[in-house]
C-alpha cells in the first residue's frame, strides 16, 4: 500500500487499466475535480467504485465555496468565504452545512476546506475571495463555524495553507512566495483550529521566520516539525506539481522530501502517468535511508487511524438541495 500517495483520477469512470493501476497501486487517498463530474449518478458510481478499492483509499475534494467548487455542475454555484463572512455566522455556517451535505451524499470523505489564511492587503490570495477576514480572529472565528457545519455530516475538513499563505505576493501554482511577518499570526490560527478530526495542508512558500529560509515549508523538516505539538489528524504536502516547487527535483524527490520532513500524504493532480513512478522512487529512497522509512510507518499509522474515523451521515439529494439553498440564500448570491 502506498498511503503516501494522494492521486488523481482521469475521467468519469475508470477504464480497466487504472483499475487494474490503482489496485496495484493501492495509494492512501484520490483527490476528485471537475473533470471527474459529469452527472449525480455518475459520480455516485465513480465513487462508490473507488471505494471498493483495496484500502481503501480516503476520497477527496476541494468544496471551499466561490471559486473552488469541483461540485457545481451537480449543486450549482455556492458563494465563497469572503462572501459568507461579510453576511455572518449563519452563512458561514450554512455554507459548511451545503459543503458537508453534498460530500456525504456522494461518500466524499474529506473536503480540503476550509483556507484559513488571512487576507492581508497586497497578499495574492486577498483578491481571490477565498479567505475568511483580514485578520486572524475574524479568519478562525468564521472558519470554525464553517467547520461546525461541515462536521456535522461527519466529513473531514482540511486546513489550508499551513503556514499561512496570506503574505505571499505570487500565486503558489505558478511561483515560489515569499511569506512575510503576518506569517506567525495565521500559523496560530491552524493551531487553534486543529484536531485530530481535521487535517492540515502544508503550503509550498518559503518562511525564514519560523526558521527556513531556503526549503518552501512543505519539504522543510524545521516547519513541518513545528507541527508535532499540533493536535491534527494527518499532515498532507499541498500539490506537488505546482510551480513553486519547480526548482526541487521530479515530482518522486519532491515526494520524498516532503515525506522526509514529516508529511504523512503528498498530493499528484494531473500528471497521471507519474503515480506509479512517483511510488517507485519513495519506496526506492526509503530502502536505503532509514529515516525516510520510519516516517512513512509512523505516516501509515496516521492515515490509518485518520480514514478509521470518517463516519458520514446518510443524506438525501433533496436535503444536499436544501442545504445549498440556504447557503446562497444566506450569503445573498454566490461569487
Amino acid at each position: 500500500m502506498n498511503h503516501f500517495l494522494a492521486c488523481g483520477v482521469a475521467g468519469t469512470a475508470l477504464d480497466g487499466a487504472e483499475r487494474r493501476l490503482l489496485r496495484e497501486l493501492v495509494p492512501g487517498g484520490v483527490l476528485l475535480f471537475a473533470r471527474n463530474v459529469a452527472s449525480r449518478e455518475q459520480l455516485a458510481a465513480l465513487v462508490a467504485e473507488l471505494r471498493a478499492l483495496p484500502g481503501p483509499p480516503l476520497i477527496s475534494i476541494d468544496l471551499e465555496g466561490g471559486r473552488v467548487n469541483r461540485l457545481r455542475g451537480v449543486i450549482g454555484p455556492l458563494p465563497s468565504a469572503a462572501q459568507a463572512a461579510a453576511a455572518g455566522a449563519e452563512a458561514c455556517h450554512a455554507l459548511g452545512r451545503a459543503a458537508g451535505a453534498a460530500c456525504a451524499y456522494f461518500g466524499i470523505d474529506v473536503d480540503l476546506a476550509p483556507v484559513v489564511d488571512v487576507a492581508w492587503p497586497g497578499g495574492w490570495l486577498a483578491g481571490e475571495g477565498r479567505c475568511w477576514g483580514g485578520d486572524a480572529r475574524a479568519v478562525t472565528s468564521f472558519a470554525g463555524i464553517f467547520l461546525a457545519g461541515l462536521e456535522s455530516y461527519g466529513v473531514r475538513g482540511c486546513l489550508k495553507h499551513y503556514p499561512g499563505l496570506g503574505t505571499g505576493a505570487v500565486d503558489s501554482h505558478r511561483e515560489l512566495p515569499a511569506l512575510g511577518d503576518g506569517v506567525r499570526e495565521e500559523e496560530e490560527v491552524f493551531r487553534v483550529l486543529a484536531t485530530p478530526q481535521r487535517a492540515v495542508m502544508v503550503a509550498h512558500a518559503i518562511c525564514p521566520q519560523l526558521g527556513d529560509g531556503f526549503a518552501p515549508a512543505s519539504l522543510s523538516a524545521t516547519v513541518v516539525g513545528r507541527l508535532d505539538g499540533v493536535s491534527c489528524g494527518l499532515v498532507l504536502a499541498d500539490d506537488l506539481e505546482m510551480g513553486a516547487l519547480a526548482g526541487w527535483g521530479g515530482v518522486g524527490e519532491r515526494a520524498a522530501a516532503a515525506l522526509g520532513a514529516g508529511c504523512h500524504q503528498v498530493i499528484l493532480s494531473n500528471l497521471l502517468e507519474e503515480r506509479a513512478p512517483l511510488a517507485a522512487y519513495v519506496n526506492r529512497a526509503a530502502a536505503g535511508d532509514r529515516p525516510l522509512a520510519l516516517r512513512l510507518q509512523r505516516g501509515k499509522e496516521r492515515v490509518d487511524a485518520f480514514r478509521r474515523g470518517v463516519a458520514l451521515r446518510r443524506v438525501s439529494w433533496s436535503e444536499v438541495e436544501r442545504a445549498a439553498d440556504a447557503a446562497r440564500r444566506l450569503a445573498g448570491g454566490t461569487a
